[in-house]
């Protein structure tokens, strides 16, 4: 089986989750111990509204924008593992040697359609085409 990019967890070496979990605590402690920090420490909190002053709009839209990046790179990630399924969907299907006939008593009857034009794709078409119609019921002469 071949491994791709979106490859499930169980395909994952067990030191490797073991390095994503430390990472993942390590961020979150971090993450409350700088959030305590800040609201406990004024000269903290002054400093950084004083960096980041006439700068939160900015810093929203590169936020926003890494966040919708990363949606975007997972919904990739994800579509070609799908892609990647659907392509050796063909090697799992059988030969396809059983095949069955079907007979029917008396044939069915078959309705002839008749075949229309290709619609018109723009105003003056569909005009067109409209005053075509009209001509062909009221029997117009000339």
């Amino acid at each position: 089986m071949v491994r791709g990019i979106g490859s499930s967890w169980s395909s994952i070496p067990g030191f490797a989750k073991i390095l994503l979990v430390i990472q993942a605590i390590a961020i979150a402690v971090l993450s409350g111990w700088i959030y305590n920090e800040y609201v406990n420490n004024q000269y903290l909190q002054v400093y950084l509204f004083s960096l980041f002053e006439g700068k939160g709009s900015l810093l929203a839209v590169i936020g926003f924008g890494g966040l919708v990046g990363t949606a975007l790179v997972g919904l990739l990630l994800k579509a070609g593992n799908i892609l990647g399924e659907i392509e050796h969907l063909s090697e799992k299907v059988g030969t396809g040697t059983d095949v069955k006939t079907i007979t029917y008593a008396k044939p069915a009857a078959m309705l002839v359609l008749k075949i229309a034009g290709p619609e018109p794709r723009d105003e003056i078409g569909r005009l067109h085409g409209s005053m075509q119609r009209w001509k062909e019921r009221s029997n117009y002469q000339e």
